[in-house]
């Protein structure tokens, strides 16, 4: 290592670049380390200028020599695993990264800058805009953002929204009396700034409707000791909030708006919970009751939104089951056995929006930008579709006079547009369409990111993807193309799969029936040798007096059994293909192998070991430890990389 010829004291840290992409969007691998790109001084590399052998980096030979020494001596210095090296325009390398090796090599004189990786040629029809005062993308989705006059109210059943500087015109109330009007899981704060956030001078996000009057009622129960906020609610608890809602709408004559971004089976019609929201939506005149427009949220287990949501869709009955599309205009679902809805460590995953009869309308729904306590943050899930529905329907109800749930949901329905390439019905407030783009997925046992594998291991990659028709998938070892598999089906798995060790990338891109819009992603691998293979050979009477392989490890007695004649010799040895060593033990057998005298070890032996051509005798007459029923011969091998496999064979003496 060369770390100590250079000074940390002399030069200032380098800079480090966060995505400017959606936190969900970061590439993380299974230990949540973010990946990034390390860019390195030119000058870093003279130090090295003499070595002219390259380190055992498994990086390929076009790459030169210099800087695969130094990336190397980075990766002794900082503890990182780098997966790919640029050597060539300009010195650097990407490793997924704590925070702690982010702050560590920000301070080596080596590096130049770190900068957040992020998936390339990922299209999409609508991202986030502005710096200071942001508009999520899902506002540009349904036509852009207004300004509410106050006329209406919009209800948001939830845990309890929480005060906001962009949240001006909120009113907390709490439906189980003693509880907190605050959510400790602030669940219901996103959900009013996607409705109506309206941004200070000093910036912050735009929500549908700006400023629009937002009652929260909490129907979450305070935890035992904890009374500054509350948690999930009950049956009960969401019941006592819909009857608060029923009699705030009733003395104000004036027909209200509802968010319920929550599910559940009560919630189907002929159950405690939907019979409740049939009575909230509809207009009782003899009591003066105008009745309400609800707006609930399909769901996230990527199932029949009938099961968990209120299920007898209708035209006019003034309540919407919302399911969630992506930023590219695709319903968002499960592709590839990759959860599409990721929420960690804010909240909890889903495979995808719910779907179905009974989902009546889509809406944004995916990595939403929204209010949070103390700031703003991305959420995902159709509880964030429901509110953009509901925020719209609060704008066309101030905005035409609206007096009644049908009236309103009308109005929502008249701005139903379909957009090319998906299949989601989507209310545009400007009849805006678009064309969609597709949404792509690569997954290994539900993990889209990164993982480690044995080359000894099987896997298999699966691809998905929604509005696309055909994809192609090429694969890339240390940076060099390997394979590609063209004009692929919309879903399936990848062709072919890694044997030899290294840096493994898989990239694909999926094309609309026209061809005329193309997504991409990639997952990528560190593929390291694993043991293939551990047997024992075995030449004796029972083999025919001709080499027998026994593999597995089997520890039943009834498995890998041989025998000896009396008299008779036995040729023994084990070989493996992988290893780096091997450890064998023996052991002697009694009582159906109940009764177990480990009689030797060897220690650290060869990968591959012959014994020779022994006379084993009978272990049935051994003097003490003995006798024994039989004897069992066990290797078990390892490798520098982890990897560990063994084989175990059980001999008797016998005709």
């Amino acid at each position: 290592m060369v770390a100590g010829l250079w000074s940390t004291t002399s030069l200032a840290e380098a800079p480090v670049f966060r995505a400017e992409q959606d936190r969900a969007g970061q590439l993380r691998d299974e230990r949540g380390r973010t990946l990034y790109v390390v860019d390195l001084e030119e000058s870093a590399t003279h130090a090295f200028l003499a070595k002219s052998e390259p380190p055992a980096d498994g990086f390929d030979s076009h790459h030169d020599v210099p800087t695969r020494h130094l990336v190397n001596d980075l990766r002794l210095a900082h503890a990182v695993t780098p997966t790919n090296l640029i050597s060539h325009v300009g010195k650097g390398f990407s490793a997924y990264l704590t925070e702690e090796q982010v702050e560590r090599l920000s301070k080596d004189p080596r590096v130049k800058r770190l900068t957040e990786d992020a998936p390339v040629d990922f299209s999409a029809v609508w991202t986030n805009t502005g710096t200071t005062t942001v508009t999520p993308w899902g506002i540009q989705a349904i036509g852009g953002s207004q300004t509410s006059n106050g006329s209406r109210t919009v209800y948001v059943l939830d845990t309890g929204v929480a005060s906001h500087t962009n949240l001006p015109s909120l009113e907390q109330l709490v439906a189980v009396p003693g509880n907190s009007p605050t959510g400790c899981y602030p669940h219901a704060t996103h959900v009013a700034g996607i409705i109506g956030a309206r941004p200070t001078p000093k910036g912050g996000v735009v929500g549908v409707n700006k400023g629009a009057r937002i009652v929260s009622v909490a129907v979450g129960q305070n935890e035992p000791g904890v009374e500054t906020c509350s948690s999930g609610g009950n049956t009960i608890g969401i019941g006592m909030g819909l009857d608060l809602v029923y009699s705030r709408i009733l003395a104000s004559g004036t027909v209200g708006i509802i968010n319920i971004s929550m599910n559940g089976p009560d919630f189907k019609e002929g159950r405690t919970l939907g019979d409740k929201l049939r009575v909230l939506a509809t207009p009782n005149p003899s009591v003066g009751y105008p009745g309400a427009f609800i707006a609930q949220s399909a769901g996230n287990d990527h199932r029949d939104a009938c099961q968990y949501s209120f299920n007898t869709p209708s035209p006019s009955d003034g309540i919407m089951v919302v399911g969630a599309i992506d930023n590219n205009a695709q319903p968002v679902q499960l592709l590839a056995g990759v959860d599409a809805i990721r929420n960690q460590p804010l909240a909890g995953d889903g495979a995808g929006s719910n779907y179905g009869r009974c989902v009546e309308t889509w809406a944004p729904g995916n990595v939403i930008r929204s209010t949070w306590p103390g700031g703003y943050t991305d959420l995902s899930g159709t509880s964030m579709a429901a509110p953009h529905v509901a925020g719209l329907a609060s704008f066309l109800a101030e905005s035409q006079g609206l007096t009644t749930p049908a009236q309103i949901e009308q109005a929502v329905r008249a701005r139903h547009v379909t957009n090319s390439g998906s299949t989601a019905t989507v209310p545009n407030l400007q009849l805006q369409t678009v064309i969609s783009e597709p949404t792509v997925a690569l997954g290994n046992n539900g993990l889209a990111v990164h993982f480690q594998q044995y080359n000894s291991d099987p896997f298999i990659l699966r691809y998905g993807s929604s509005g696309a028709a055909r994809c192609s998938i090429k694969t890339y070892r240390n940076n060099v193309l390997q394979s590609q598999a063209l004009n692929l089906s919309p879903n399936g798995t990848v062709p072919t799969a890694p044997q030899t060790p290294g840096q493994y990338r898989w990239v694909l891109e999926c094309a609309n029936a026209a061809n005329t819009r193309l997504s991409a992603t990639q997952i990528t691998a560190t593929i390291v040798r694993g043991i293939t293979k551990v047997v024992w050979v075995i030449t004796s009477t029972s083999t025919g007096n001709v080499p027998q392989e026994f593999s597995g490890a089997s520890t039943r007695i009834n498995t890998n059994r041989f025998h000896w004649a009396p008299g008779t010799m036995v040729s023994q040895r084990y070989e493996s293909v992988g290893a780096d060593s091997c450890v064998v033990t023996t052991t002697g057998l009694r009582n159906f192998g109940w009764d177990m005298t480990e009689l030797w070890s060897s220690g650290t032996y060869s990968p591959s070991h012959d014994f020779g051509t022994l006379s084993l005798g009978n272990p049935a007459t051994l003097p003490a430890p003995g006798p024994f029923d039989l004897i069992r011969w066990h290797v078990q091998c390892s490798n520098a990389e982890g990897s560990t496999l063994g084989a175990t064979i059980h001999g008797f003496q016998g005709l």
